[in-house]
């Protein structure tokens, strides 16, 4: 018998979701899925809680009547600055005489690793496991193996008490529960950046309207997430303020003209910013246009690069840089990320099977969400869900919405 699921994006510029259908053999079948505008964020992060809601809603409804079917629960997708991430690590002796490893070993680790809690006000989101090492051996699955030490590492991301939990309520409110938060930029990899590009080490940047997700891959796990608060809007208000133009024709600029870097041929070519040459309407050259975009771009780039600092080494990044998100698709963008990032940029695709009108770079997030959310994340020995389910009931009973 088949199941029903749901995803939930609360982008900065838009609002989707979208149903699934799973197969008894695991297949994935997206039937419905919709987007609405949405005016209640900012950067990532809710700030007009009824406008947001109503987006979030709107697309539920419409994706749902896509479907012919209603869903239970959604994966929902985190984003925003006030998102953290650090390296939890605990290890344990194994107890048997024998120096075989069992699950309780594996658990006790787990829990030396997750016994540090965030600051006050601040709640994890997303644990992420890293590589199980025994006795110093990275191994997949260490239950049964003989050894004296295991160690289990999670990346771990912890954000605001509030907007966690006025995401929550987002969805509570529409009389669903969340099955799991899911970071946005994993959910993003795990759309474009395949297996073997993890295991060769990858950077997916997740280029959004209010901010700019991104997340590395070593050796197959992830080594470190990142929220840059700069994102296409800033790039519509760049214009907007260097052209001295209302938003709504600095945004329509900026996709119909916009380029990530001025070339020659721009000097001769003139656009009009309503296109009715109407009173009012003025041109503007395609050169002043690029060489405001151009600035916000490599101002962006460079605050990744200095954040990532040595973790930007070509040893270990052999799958490459890879560009997503509704931003990627500004022409040139990747060129300008190669020259400030110094290593080889390329645009995200999507692996085969995907209908092409949803194999779009902004729909990376959403999608990724159910694929991620459907895979299984526990430890070895564990039941599949077991120790998620826990996490977001402690988060329920937390925030008052269980």
């Amino acid at each position: 018998m088949s199941k029903i699921i749901g995803a939930v994006e609360i982008g900065t510029s838009q609002a989707k979701a979208l149903v699934g259908e799973v197969g008894e053999d695991g297949s994935l079948n997206v039937v419905g899925m919709a987007s609405r505008p949405n005016e209640g964020m900012r950067k990532g992060e809710i700030v007009d809680f009824r406008k947001a809601a109503a987006a979030v809603h709107a697309a539920l409804e419409e994706a749902e009547k896509m479907s012919g079917t209603t869903v239970d629960s959604v994966y929902l997708a985190q984003t925003g600055a006030h998102l953290d991430g650090q390296m939890l690590r605990g290890s344990a002796f194994v107890a048997s005489s024998d120096n075989r490893v069992a699950v309780d070993d594996l658990q006790r680790a787990e829990s030396e690793a997750k016994r540090r809690q965030p600051e006050t006000g601040r709640s994890y989101v997303h644990h992420v496991r890293t590589p199980i090492v025994l006795d110093e051996k990275v191994v997949e699955d260490p239950v049964g193996l003989i050894g004296k030490k295991i160690d289990v590492g999670y990346w771990s991301i912890d954000g605001d008490d509030q907007a966690i939990r006025s995401a929550l309520h987002v969805i509570s409110n529409y009389s669903l529960e969340v099955d799991d938060l899911i970071l946005s930029s994993i959910a993003s990899a795990t759309m474009v950046a395949g297996p073997d590009l993890r295991r060769a080490g990858s950077l997916v940047i997740d280029l959004g309207a209010g901010v700019t997700d991104l997340v590395l891959y070593h050796q197959g796990y992830v080594a470190y997430t990142g929220v840059i608060p700069v994102g296409g809007d800033h790039v519509t208000g760049d214009l907007s303020m260097g052209l001295r133009i209302l938003e709504p024709y600095a945004e329509k600029l900026k996709i119909e003209h916009g380029k990530a870097s001025p070339d020659p041929s721009d000097d001769e070519e003139d656009v009009w910013i309503i296109g009715n040459k109407t009173i009012g309407d003025r041109s503007v050259s395609r050169k002043a246009i690029s060489d405001v975009i151009h600035v916000r771009v490599v101002e962006l780039f460079e605050i990744i690069r200095k954040e990532l600092g040595s973790l930007l080494d070509a040893n270990e990044l052999k799958g490459g840089i890879l560009l997503t998100g509704g931003g990627s698709q500004m022409p040139g963008i990747e060129q300008v990320a190669g020259k400030v990032l110094g290593l080889p940029v390329r645009k995200a695709g999507f692996p085969p099977g995907i209908e092409p009108e949803l194999a779009q770079p902004e729909n990376a997030t959403v999608l990724g969400l159910l694929h991620y959310g459907l895979q299984d994340h526990s430890l070895p020995g564990q039941k599949k869900d077991q120790e998620q389910t826990g996490f977001l009931e402690k988060l329920a009973h937390t925030f008052g919405i269980g």
